[in-house]
């Protein structure tokens, strides 16, 4: 199973960990590959002694050094010796390396959360960082800035973070967790990660480039279980170790749009309008199992405790004291529905213009008035007025037609930010709520809620039409128990009963 890629810009090296990627079990080697991908020696290394389940790489001095459970090995990549050999008592998972400055490399192990730093020429090291669950690690040497990745505890709690010259790590803000495995540089403002989303797969995974300038991730979607990743900056090609296929996957941002674009725009939704306004408000559904069908969305929390916002991946919960949280994978919806959202018609505005008038705008654009559209408004508002409502808090759940006084309204005034959104058509009313409906998430991430009216400044809109929508029906006890209100549709009574 191949776990890691490496190049000098030469020369192309694989670390395969073999069937046990956690146990001494000696079946581990280094392939070596040309830039196309064309297998060039299947068993490279070594050529003496074991490897058990090698996985990070990194070359120094023309030596190519592996992290290997609970040891660092190098090979000399012009004679294919042993070289270098270094056991870290404490370690049991070494994972991935890198080259930092002259004559030191830096390595993760996982099951302590230690970072290493190691002298090759003295075989000393100490730990510079611990991080829980550190899985990826890359140095930028212009900038002299570590990025490093977890795995999270569950994999797929993951975060990002940057540690700059002797300063300690600092995690980067506004990343989805993930389950990401490879980080790389792919210059001084952009860091390239893989993610394989969750474990066990399923069936995709996902590449993050996150922009440090800006402070923002951008999302590709790739096939399933890639792992620690390499990007050539000189081709921009991405090397990509797809564990579970034993393949290499050699690509690039373009192709990998392409490639997936039938992933995007395709609407996911769990329950039923009809019955959460009818008084289901438990939370059923994870919010671990919504990222994984979309980073854009709107729903609602558990016990009807505020509104939920999704957007780049992130799930945010405005509650009634009006403050925005960010709440845990584990926190449930009984309501949620999300797109992988890639826009295929764009607008600005840059004069004041007021809901009306920019929903009518917007209703022009629409191609199909019977299909779906996810819908981002973003920019400067000179107001928003938001609801949330606060949490239900015993039995029976009363329907939310009757509880409209205890809703709390909030009013933001000359703010940033962006409005999520989508529009239903006519025929869905009551699987989802027909016309146009937003929820609002300022830049800082503090401001939010249902909009109930808003004027705009200066705005960029984003329309995607929905090509597909899965509804996955609830299978608790409450859903099961539900009576939803019978609606009349003579035409197809007639046709049913051939009058």
């Amino acid at each position: 199973m191949p776990e890691s890629v490496v190049s000098d810009g030469k020369r192309f090296f694989v670390s395969n960990q073999g069937q046990d990627v956690i146990n001494k079990d000696g079946d581990g080697f280094i392939s070596e590959i040309a830039k196309d991908g064309k297998l060039i020696a299947l068993k490279f290394a070594p050529i003496t002694g074991v490897l058990n389940a090698p996985k990070g790489l990194t070359i120094e001095n023309n030596v190519l050094y592996v992290a290997d459970l609970d040891r660092i090995v190098g090979f000399d990549i012009n004679n294919r010796k042993t070289v270098f050999e270094l056991t870290i008592p404490d370690a049991h998972l070494l994972n991935d390396i890198c080259k930092v400055k002259s004559g030191l490399i830096a390595v993760t192990e996982t099951t302590s959360g230690n970072i290493y730093e190691i002298d090759i020429r003295t075989k000393s090291y100490h730990v510079i960082g611990n991080v829980p669950t550190v899985n990826g690690i890359s140095y930028n040497s212009a900038i002299d800035q570590l990025a490093i990745c977890t795995s999270g505890a569950t994999l797929g709690e993951g975060a990002v973070y940057l540690k700059s010259g002797s300063g300690e790590f600092q995690k980067l803000p506004n990343i989805p967790n993930g389950f990401f495995d490879g980080i790389e540089w792919m210059d001084d403002n952009r860091l390239l990660l893989s993610d394989w989303a969750t474990f066990p797969t399923k069936s995709f995974g996902k590449l993050w480039i996150y922009h440090l300038k800006n402070q923002q991730p951008e999302l590709l979607l790739t096939e399933e279980s890639m792992a620690d990743l390499f990007y050539d900056r000189a081709t921009q090609k991405i090397y990509l170790p797809q564990m579970f296929k034993n393949r290499i996957v050699i690509t690039d941002k373009k192709e990998l749009e392409i490639r997936h674009m039938d992933q995007y725009n395709r609407l996911y939704q769990y329950g039923v309008a009809d019955a959460f306004v009818g008084g289901l408000y438990k939370g059923v559904l994870p919010l671990k199992e919504v990222k994984l069908k979309g980073d854009f969305g709107l729903g609602a929390p558990d016990m009807l405790d505020g509104e939920l916002t999704i957007l780049d991946g992130n799930v945010y919960q405005t509650k009634a004291t009006g403050k925005t949280i960010e709440p845990e994978n584990g926190f449930k919806t009984p309501m949620s529905f999300v797109t992988f959202f890639k826009a295929d018609t764009t607008l600005k505005i840059g004069t004041p213009i007021s809901e009306n008038a920019l929903l009518k705008l917007i209703n022009g654009l629409l191609s199909n008035k019977n299909s779906v559209y996810a819908i981002k408004i973003s920019g400067v508002f000179e107001h928003v007025k938001t609801r949330a409502f606060p949490p239900i808090e015993k039995k029976p759940f009363p329907p939310i037609t009757t509880i409209f006084d205890r809703q709390h309204f909030f009013t933001y005034s000359e703010t940033k930010g962006t409005l999520v959104g989508f529009y239903f058509p006519e025929y869905l009313n009551g699987i989802n709520s027909k016309g146009f409906h937003f929820h609002f998430l300022s830049v800082d991430k503090q401001q939010g809620g249902h909009v109930l009216d808003f004027r705009g400044k200066t705005l960029k809109i984003e329309l995607a039409e929905q090509k597909n929508f899965e509804l996955e029906i609830p299978q608790d006890d409450a859903f099961r128990n539900f009576t939803f209100e019978t609606k009349r549709n003579e035409a197809l009574e007639r046709v049913e009963q051939g009058q």
